[in-house]
């Protein structure tokens, strides 16, 4: 519910609809047109409930318990809760540990259906009119007498009398009213003030003063209505469910708003890194960039180095090499049948009495100080007749050549 000021209040006149423009720097204005698109260029109207959809029924309930459901078992228990209808309360005021409140029970309306999706909040006639100083309020209602009795200034009880005149009929009907609601604690006092709003005449006004023995007012000027700081919004049952369909579909657009916002931050996230990683990726081509020289450099000396290694490196010689992997032989059970050194690799192949002395030779051989630049694989070693298996393994140094090269 909103608690913003209304743009526009929709009230039923004396006659027919009015709409209330309170846009305007000059105060608010009556509308000529009444229709979808005229309402729709308000940001929130107000709209007022006909007299004639509602039961407003004042109670006293218990002020520790829940108004509604106190309101509800009552109004049930008198079998006066129309089927469909929604149930609102309006507190009116707090005495003796109990709570007087407006029990609202609104009915659907033929001629209100079609604003339901143009209102933001919803309120009852005698609730909006100039109650100032007044303890009973007369006006016309779409052709037909209403009447609101009050206390304090706040509506405690109002009714569609359904009479289009002022006659003994409505008047009766106002004093029943009046003494059941001063038997119930309602009012404090029969009502000594009645104001007369809109067009009557002075033999209405005063027969109706005359029939009710109370001083009376006539207020014949159209005033605007005036909307309560405390709503009460006594919505029927078809304004409800719009009011419902409403709150979904801004749920709706909430979260597709918030996964928008969450999708904006993840492809903003992915941007950053992108930029992050475009930044990192300049530094390092820059870096490498400046490498390069001395990169070139280097790469000159390892090739100078490669080319002179076997002439002055004592590890490079094949004759110190297979003396190195001869001296690694764990018994005489161990023969090498070959040996084969190009291009900075080594392959060795021999006889062994079993798997555990080849295996034995295998991890001698890796250990040796001067093949540690040496990077070896071996096979499995395979029968080559009784007590005899044959071995080989072969080492290779980072700088060795394929045979492509």
């Amino acid at each position: 519910m909103s608690r913003s000021a209304p743009d526009a209040i929709l009230r039923p006149g004396p006659e027919h609809w009015e709409l209330w423009n309170f846009t305007g720097k000059d105060g608010a204005r009556l509308e000529k047109e009444i229709s979808p698109k005229a309402l729709g260029a308000f940001r929130h109207v107000l709209m007022a409930i006909p007299t004639r959809s509602i039961l407003a029924v004042p109670l006293w309930v218990a002020s520790e318990g829940d108004p509604r459901e106190l309101a509800d078992l009552e109004l049930s228990s008198r079998h006066l809760l129309r089927k469909n209808a929604e149930l609102n309360c309006l507190p009116i005021l707090n005495q003796n540990g109990r709570s007087l409140v407006l029990a609202l029970a609104s009915v659907d309306d033929p001629d209100t259906t079609g604003y339901f999706k143009n209102a933001e909040s919803f309120e009852f006639t005698a609730r909006m009119l100039a109650s100032s100083e007044a303890d009973l309020l007369v006006w016309r209602e779409l052709g037909e007498l209403c009447f609101g009795f009050y206390r304090e200034g706040e509506c405690v009880f109002f009714a569609f009398s359904g009479e289009n005149s002022p006659g003994p009929a409505f008047c009766s009907a106002l004093t029943r009213a009046a003494c059941r609601l001063l038997a119930e604690g309602v009012i404090p006092r029969l009502p000594a003030k009645l104001k007369i709003l809109g067009k009557f005449s002075p033999a209405e006004c005063e027969a109706l003063g005359h029939a009710l023995r109370i001083d009376w007012t006539l207020d014949s000027h159209e005033h605007p209505p005036s909307a309560p700081a405390q709503p009460s919004n006594p919505a029927p049952p078809s304004a409800r469910m719009e009011i419902d369909r409403r709150h979904r579909l801004c749920k709706v657009g909430l979260g597709a708003v918030v996964g928008l916002a969450v999708y904006a931050l993840i492809l903003l996230g992915v941007a950053g890194d992108l930029v992050v990683r475009k930044i990192q990726l300049q530094n390092l081509a820059s870096r490498l960039a400046s490498m390069e020289g001395a990169a070139t450099d280097a790469q000159k000396m390892v090739s100078s180095w490669n080319e002179f290694r076997n002439s002055v490196d004592p590890g490079a010689f094949a004759i110190d090499q297979l003396d190195a992997v001869a001296s690694q032989i764990p018994g005489e059970q161990v023969r090498l049948t070959q040996y084969n050194y190009d291009k900075g690799r080594l392959v060795i192949t021999g006889e062994a009495a079993d798997v555990s002395q080849a295996y034995e030779f295998f991890e001698k051989v890796k250990k040796v100080p001067m093949l540690q630049d040496y990077d070896w694989t071996s096979r499995q070693p395979q029968l080559a007749g009784r007590n005899k298996v044959r071995f080989e393994m072969e080492g290779a140094r980072p700088d060795a050549k394929t045979s492509e090269e």
